[in-house]
């Protein structure tokens, strides 16, 4: 809704100061009153078609747009004789001038406003695709780095799992060295040496 009010609200405002200003100049009875027709047949008219076709230019077709002009005018309505013949069928004609003023706005300009749009589509489609392949590259890291770490704890794991006391020697050592101990002879050698 901010959206709507921020596009529309500029030419909003020079469509209302037109259409209530200057039907004030050429009121009836003033001293421009018998120019009244040039206001509502030319200033008013003109100021229908070119502000839908400045905002055509600028933001494309939309017809909602159109309804400012007859919207402004009805206020302008309340001091220009009310709802009489002449000005329902302005009303109407305002309607037609904007509708118009919106088709001739993206004939003149529309192509540009297509190109310049295209382009900054092609823009984002970039980013986003650099963008997706950063996000892939740093999943690939991810698991990567989940892999590796993976990895090293289950080595860890086999390095503590590791029974030290058994060095794979299936060699009996109690068996050849138990006779040893008991056949010598202490008395034969001077073990004075070892004394303290």
């Amino acid at each position: 809704m901010n959206g709507i009010i921020k596009k529309y609200l500029p030419y909003a405002i020079v469509i209302f100061a037109v259409f209530l200003l200057v039907p004030l100049i050429f009121i009836k009875g003033g001293p421009l009153g018998k120019f009244w027709p040039v206001a509502f047949y030319f200033i008013l008219l003109t100021t229908a078609v070119i502000t839908s076709a400045v905002y055509c230019a600028k933001h494309g077709i939309d017809f909602l747009f159109t309804l400012m002009a007859p919207i402004a005018f009805m206020f302008t309505m309340i001091y220009s004789g009310g709802f009489i013949g002449t000005n329902l069928i302005l009303l109407f004609v305002y309607l037609v001038a904007g509708i118009f003023g919106q088709f001739l706005g993206d004939l003149a300009f529309g192509d540009e406003r297509r190109k310049k749009e295209r382009q900054e589509q092609a823009e984002q489609e970039k980013l986003m695709l650099r963008a997706k392949r950063r996000d892939e590259r740093e999943k690939m890291r991810m698991e990567r780095e989940s892999r590796e770490m993976r990895a090293r704890s289950a080595k860890r794991a086999i390095r503590y799992d590791y029974d030290y006391t058994d060095s794979g020697d299936d060699f009996d050592y109690d068996k050849y060295s138990s006779g040893s101990d008991s056949s010598f002879d202490y008395d034969k050698y001077d073990t004075s040496l070892f004394e303290e």
